[in-house]
């Protein structure tokens, strides 16, 4: 077990993509749009007894906080009601095939669409983007 925990523990997270200017576009994009006020880019880690891990930034695109997103499912986890969702981390999203809580949508595209009430405004944003904005959102996204 102490192996494992030490495992999991030291396990770097999965490295991003190239960062094109096409990817750099894209990451301008979310956060105008507003998605980095949920996901937010870099947290930085607390104190730890290993120093490695003390106080360093982490890329995880995460607030780790519950958000009222409105997917209105009707799960109950501890304090998130039916609508409340912790926001998932977007680190390894291009190594994964299935989106949202529930693993029911397929295409990043689609979680982006079923995002409503506090992700209202960030939802809306990405329904109003140009195309040149939309494919450098994806791009950024395709890169974490």
């Amino acid at each position: 077990m102490t192996a494992f925990a030490n495992f999991m523990r030291f396990l770097a997270p999965a490295p991003r993509g190239p960062i094109t200017p096409q990817v750099q576009r894209g990451e301008q994009v979310f956060s105008q749009i507003g998605c980095a006020s949920c996901h937010v880019p870099t947290m930085m880690t607390g104190a730890n007894s290993v120093a490695a891990l003390r106080n360093k930034p982490v890329h995880l695109f995460s607030d780790l906080l519950l958000h009222d997103i409105g997917t209105g499912d009707g799960i109950v986890q501890g304090q998130a009601t039916g609508n409340d969702f912790r926001t998932a981390p977007l680190w390894g999203l291009s190594r994964r095939s299935r989106y949202m809580h529930d693993a029911s949508l397929n295409k990043i595209e689609d979680a982006i669409r079923r995002h409503g009430v506090e992700a209202q405004n960030a939802r809306n944003g990405f329904a109003g983007l140009p195309r040149s904005d939309y494919d450098a959102l994806l791009a950024f996204l395709g890169s974490l």
